[in-house]
């Protein structure tokens, strides 16, 4: 929410997008309309892409791991 103050609209406006940007809804609009992605914007997404998949594979492996060994200990 944005406060209007002295009947300054233009202010209230930068204060909005700037919280917007913040915050993230501007890329989820973005990502929801047709626009053109700049190379620099693509790299950036693509790589944050890949390390998110690589921390849920490794986090994988690592509950896979703790599983193995507590089948392991219930079966002696």
């Amino acid at each position: 929410m944005v406060q209007v103050r002295d009947g300054n609209l233009e202010r209230a406006l930068q204060v909005m997008e700037r919280k917007m940007r913040s915050s993230g809804i501007e890329r989820l609009i973005k990502r929801r309309t047709e626009h053109h992605v700049k190379n620099s914007e693509k790299r950036v997404l693509a790589h944050k892409a890949l390390m998110a998949r690589v921390r849920s594979q490794e986090l994988g492996k690592k509950l896979r791991e703790i599983l193995i060994k507590k089948i392991r200990i219930a079966l002696r």
